[in-house]
């Protein structure tokens, strides 16, 4: 919390004191508008005493809220967060990840600049070591890790879980390389993560999965690779390590495999068969994890 505190206004702190940090999951801010909090996975407003569904009791941001939150979070050097900002992020040490909307520069059709931020979305990161237990158990079959994509809603524990997968299977002697592009799951800090990813994880921080895939099996040997939020432009080279004998484990946004398999970034990864094992976590409260075959079909835990 001590990070999270750094980057907003005291009376926020304060308020925010008072919570669950284990429920915390994001803190919305918009410029001249309510403050937003998602807790427990549910969305409320952030008031003087704590949480309200009241938005007239609620905290308003200031008109340039946004773009405070954002230097803080790069020491007020801009420059340094250019790369990230044309993604629309900044990450922070701790695993927190800022997600920011504002004015885009664009050239050829890409953004090459975010400037006049409008709002922020601050998403706290959550260690909850063993909660990848059932999971593993379910897709470590004699001596080898399945293959396997983590489907989710936004904010129902895709990293979370991927996070602690990662520390058990490196636990269980496996070599581990984490493609952590957006610095959220190990959240290393000058190489070191400062979260548990186990003791024979090698991390990549800051790359994209093309990159990482493409010289990360040459020169690491892993036997599983990690990473989050796979998307089209990920299909290649996942199909590529997959073909080269390494398990794959990553995430995907959906709320079913039926949802997942009509989504056109991720049909073709569906088709080729990349995946033994989808496993999916249902959105709060209940969050529990089913895990189906390839071809649909529920294994029992």
């Amino acid at each position: 919390m001590e990070e999270l505190f750094r980057l907003i206004p005291d009376k926020y702190a304060a308020a925010l004191a008072g919570l669950n940090a284990d429920k915390l999951c994001e803190l919305r801010i918009r410029n001249g508008l309510p403050v937003g909090v998602c807790y427990d996975g549910v969305y409320y407003y952030l008031a003087p005493n704590g949480i309200t569904r009241d938005a007239g009791g609620a905290f308003s941001a200031s008109p340039n809220e946004a773009e405070q939150v954002v230097m803080r979070a790069c020491g007020r050097s801009i420059y340094t967060v250019t790369e990230t900002l044309k993604r629309g992020y900044v990450a922070v040490s701790g695993g927190i990840r800022i997600g920011v909307c504002g004015s885009a520069v664009m050239s050829g059709g890409s953004i090459t600049a975010l400037k006049d931020f409008s709002s922020v979305n601050i998403r706290i990161p959550h260690e909850v070591i063993g909660c990848g237990a059932t999971l593993f158990g379910k897709i470590a079959a004699g001596g080898r890790i399945e293959s396997t994509l983590i489907v989710s809603p936004p904010g129902a524990g895709k990293t979370t879980v991927l996070r602690d997968l990662c520390r058990i299977v490196s636990e269980h002697g496996h070599n581990v390389m984490l493609c952590d592009e957006k610095y959220e799951i190990a959240a290393s800090v000058k190489g070191v993560p400062t979260l548990n990813v186990g003791p024979r994880t090698d991390v990549i921080s800051g790359a994209d999965k093309h990159a990482v895939l493409r010289s990360g099996i040459a020169h690491m040997r892993p036997d599983v690779i990690m990473t989050d939020e796979l998307f089209k432009e990920d299909t290649e080279s996942v199909v590529r390590a997959a073909y080269s004998g390494v398990s794959v484990i990553a995430t995907a946004h959906a709320s079913s495999v039926a949802e997942l398999l009509q989504k056109p970034d991720l049909a073709e990864i569906a088709a080729r068969r990349v995946f033994a094992r989808y496993a999916v976590i249902g959105d709060a409260p209940v969050r529990g994890v089913s895990v189906y075959h390839a071809d649909g079909a529920e294994r029992a835990a």
